[in-house]
């Protein structure tokens, strides 16, 4: 198994520097530096409109094969950046991105720095693997880095909200990959970011409730309150969607809807 890993990971090495293949297929390499399109602010993790993002460190980039070195400017700086520093030919990074289950991708930033003067940039996307064999393909484009010497390190986003691609944590792994093009510290990485918004669970074929049968306007949100566990409905085999809410079954829905738990 261990063996096949390594396969599959130089295989998707490869992949960056030939060009994406898969959902990329036929898109051109983009050079990206921007700043992320949601400044800061509180905590977005509940709700369908907000976007929400899982961050990277740079600590949780892993070398993709085990002749690789690297080192870590924060051993001997306030900065926290990983860069190569030799092993072969096909040095890169890999990380894991453990997105919650059903969600849709909106945005992929990679925090790089590049200082480089010979022509020698990051590499770096996003791929979607399959659980059981492996196999992987590009999510959206390959991203370059950009060299400045004066301001080298750069927050390079790209939109992918458009690909529509939805987190199946029973089927696929994402894994974020870069490859650093120099093996010196003027090619270091801070990190990475991922966008996404949460969804509501597509509507099932048949109907749970009686009185709320598949053509009915509010079935799809629903059905998702009775999967969740949230509602069993009003008995009867009804959910009595007419009816109005108690302030007790109000707190019934939050708290379960929210996995609210006392301190």
């Amino acid at each position: 198994m261990k063996t096949q890993l390594r396969v599959v990971l130089r295989i998707a090495a490869w992949t960056l520097v030939s060009g994406w293949a898969g959902i990329a297929a036929g898109q051109s390499l983009t050079q990206l530096d921007a700043v992320p399109k949601v400044a800061p602010g509180p905590p977005r993790t509940f709700g369908t409109t907000q976007e929400s993002f899982f961050t990277v460190g740079e600590w949780e980039f892993d070398p993709v094969i085990s002749t690789q070195t690297y080192s870590d400017t924060a051993t001997a700086s306030l900065n926290t950046l990983r860069y190569s520093t030799g092993g072969g030919g096909n040095v890169g990074f890999f990380a894991a991105a453990h997105l919650p289950d059903g969600a849709v991708l909106t945005s992929l930033t990679f925090d790089l720095c590049d200082s480089n003067t010979s022509n020698s940039h990051w590499l770096g996307g996003l791929m979607s693997c399959g659980s059981v064999d492996g196999l992987c393909a590009g999510v959206g484009d390959s991203v370059q880095s950009v060299s400045n010497v004066t301001t080298p390190c750069a927050a390079y986003t790209q939109d992918i909200s458009g690909l529509n691609y939805t987190v199946n944590n029973q089927t696929q792994r994402l894994v974020l990959l870069v490859n650093p093009g120099t093996t010196d510290d003027t090619n270091a990485i801070a990190g990475a970011v991922l966008g996404y918004k949460l969804q509501v669970s597509p509507a099932p074929g048949t109907a749970t409730f009686g009185d709320v049968p598949t053509d009915h306007p509010f079935f799809q949100f629903i059905e998702a309150l009775a999967k969740s566990g949230i509602t069993g409905g009003c008995g009867s085999g009804n959910y009595c969607p007419d009816n109005p809410v108690t302030r007790g079954q109000m707190a019934v829905f939050l708290a379960k809807g929210l996995g609210l738990q006392f301190p």
